[in-house]
């Protein structure tokens, strides 16, 4: 720990990522990670989400062996375009994909195989980006107690970066799993995670289980 005007501040990775924390599963939904999904269909690149997807599916059974509690977030878009505005139709199909994504009870918008929540863990449906934005997913993350949150998913620039900085300005410790992280672009990719690195900490997923093995 480190004393900041007074105040204890968690520094190390061991600090940051011990309880209360919560391990933050972003978008790893078939739509955006599996080879039947709607990126796939619309040329995006899923070579990372397919090497990442094991490891992650892994980690996050082993946290949940741990008794870390999960939140699953999913991205979902209302059947007719009900949660669509404008603007953010323009955002969704600038790269020339449809806005028809993730719909509610699709195969779509399930999780990837092997992402299993269990009842204590917590499944948050979000129409934008950022996982707090319209959601109650502060509230339910307060309700639990919980100070850190260690987030891994996709995609890396979008989703989850928005959602990583959304979770520090409301003052939650973050942690970033770096080789749990994925995007369809390696450049924008990468430069979230150079930005990200400059502000939380970044770490490999075997030091945030060794630290949590550490306990």
């Amino acid at each position: 720990m480190r004393i900041v005007n007074g105040i204890a501040v968690r520094d190390t990775l061991a600090e940051v990522v011990a309880p209360p924390v919560a391990l933050v599963v972003i978008d790893v939904q078939n739509d955006f990670c599996h080879a039947g999904g709607h990126f796939a269909r619309h040329g995006k690149d899923l070579a990372s989400a397919g090497a990442a997807l094991p490891r992650l599916v892994a980690f996050v059974g082993d946290a949940q062996a741990r008794g870390v509690p999960c939140v699953f977030v999913r991205q979902l878009t209302l059947p007719g375009g009900l949660s669509d505005s404008p603007a953010w139709l323009r955002l969704k199909t600038r790269d020339g994909k449809s806005a028809d994504y993730t719909l509610p009870g699709s195969w779509g918008a399930e999780l990837v195989d092997g992402l299993a929540p269990r009842a204590a863990d917590l499944v948050v449906d979000k129409f934008r980006p950022d996982a707090f934005l319209g959601t109650p997913l502060e509230a339910l993350l307060r309700a639990r107690g919980l100070e850190s949150l260690v987030f891994v998913g996709t995609t890396t620039e979008g989703c989850l970066e928005s959602s990583v900085r959304s979770a520090s300005y409301r003052d939650f410790y973050v942690t970033v799993v770096e080789d749990l992280v994925f995007s369809p672009n390696r450049e924008l990719h990468e430069g979230s995670l150079r930005l990200m690195r400059q502000r939380y900490p970044v770490a490999a997923s075997q030091a945030v289980l060794a630290a949590w093995g550490a306990r």
